[in-house]
């Protein structure tokens, strides 16, 4: 098993070319590095938050404080309670804690690994001011059960789409149903600049919000020193906002290629016993998979365990990682004082599992990055081969 076949032809990621270079040395001689001053942000605002069907978004330092700036723009904030999906990236719920909130934490589909609208519906209290659905991987969660259920106990939604940059579900573009959506610019992102994010709405006015906390409680073009709320300072550079402005030009072309390849690789990958890919739901028109995300059966593979696997197959060059870890089980949440987080949960009986998804799902998934499907079908048949030669 140790013979293995080192892959050379995965392509690299980040992608740039010469649109990124000519557009940042545009920037450089500029002399406007900053959004305030400059036109590369507020050009890259308009344009994203258009190709995701909304009025406007502010561009801001990362996905994370996106979503901070989001939940403080809509006035939440101490003993509220936000709904959160188990399965997530830390970011996802450590931003209701900043913001003094409380998350209640309910458990995701098995198959298709986003929040559970049921689990919502069983969360909801007097208290809950919000729901935060995470798109994960690209697969968008049911937003139109979502948004029924938010229409009809007057929540606000936030649309975590920080994996779903292109994503469209039921007709609609990711980030376009909720009150308002965030996405992540980070280094690994289906579009980055290193870091980044973005808030989009079809809210001029929770924009507007969105933006007086970003800008250090600045309105746009203030030049009197007008501070109007105690915000704080997470714009994004002039750089930053015209690298992506270039990356988002090749993004359809990019899901168009994913989508075409992946669908090769299911071909593939579902005649492997022992693996079995996230699924997809009829309402997902178009998918920009920003991860191959796939349960890891060992009985098939000699028991060897999922790290066994991983391990090899990024020693045959193939960039992979085991799935997020369940929320509730990382150790800051085992450290948390009692009552600034719960499980959404009505069955409490002792010694339960809570959220048995989310915990499977963490214990069994493996996740390879999306580069791997922006190659060809060779590059295809290499990745499968590798994962068949660990199962001999």
């Amino acid at each position: 098993m140790e013979n293995i076949k080192r892959i050379q032809n995965i392509p690299r990621w980040p992608y740039a070319d010469e649109e990124e270079e000519k557009i940042l040395i545009e920037v450089l001689h500029s002399d406007n590095w900053w959004r305030n001053a400059g036109y590369q942000v507020k050009s890259f605002e308009k344009e994203f938050a258009h190709y995701h069907n909304c009025i406007g978004g502010i561009a801001m330092a990362n996905g994370t404080v996106a979503i901070e700036i989001a939940l403080k723009a809509l006035g939440v904030g101490e003993g509220d309670e936000v709904i959160v999906p188990d399965f997530t990236f830390y970011s996802t719920v450590s931003a209701v804690l900043k913001a003094h909130a409380i998350p209640v934490i309910v458990d995701v589909d098995p198959n298709t690994f986003c929040i559970e609208p049921k689990k919502i519906e069983e969360a909801i209290t007097e208290k809950t001011k919000a729901i935060i659905p995470v798109h994960i991987a690209g697969h968008v969660a049911d937003m139109k059960s979502i948004m029924e259920l938010a229409k009809k106990n007057n929540l606000y939604v936030i649309e975590d789409s920080s994996h779903a940059h292109g994503a469209v579900w039921n007709g609609k573009k990711a980030g376009s149903m909720g009150t308002m959506a965030t996405f992540s610019f980070q280094n690994a992102k289906l579009m980055t600049a290193g870091e980044g994010g973005i808030v989009i709405s079809n809210n001029g006015e929770l924009l507007h919000r969105v933006l007086l906390e970003a800008n250090c409680g600045r309105a746009e073009n203030d030049t009197t020193y007008q501070h109007i709320l105690i915000g704080t300072n997470a714009r994004l550079s002039e750089f930053q906002g015209a690298i992506l402005k270039a990356q988002l030009k090749r993004l359809d072309e990019q899901i168009d290629l994913r989508e075409s390849n992946y669908a090769y690789l299911c071909e593939k990958i579902e005649q492997i016993h022992g693996i079995t890919l996230q699924k997809k739901d009829d309402a997902m028109e178009r998918h920009p998979h920003y991860m191959v995300m796939f349960y890891y059966d060992k009985k098939y593979f000699n028991s060897a365990s999922r790290d066994e696997f991983v391990q090899y197959i990024k020693r045959a060059g193939i960039s992979s990682n085991r799935s997020y870890e369940a929320i509730h089980r990382l150790p800051v949440f085992q450290s948390l004082p009692v009552g600034s987080w719960r499980f959404g949960s009505k069955d409490s009986r002792k010694g339960e599992i809570q959220c048995p998804n989310s915990v499977k799902i963490s214990e069994e998934v493996i996740c390879l990055n999306h580069n791997m499907l922006l190659g060809d079908k060779k590059l295809i048949d290499d990745i499968i081969d590798v994962i068949k030669s660990f199962s001999a």
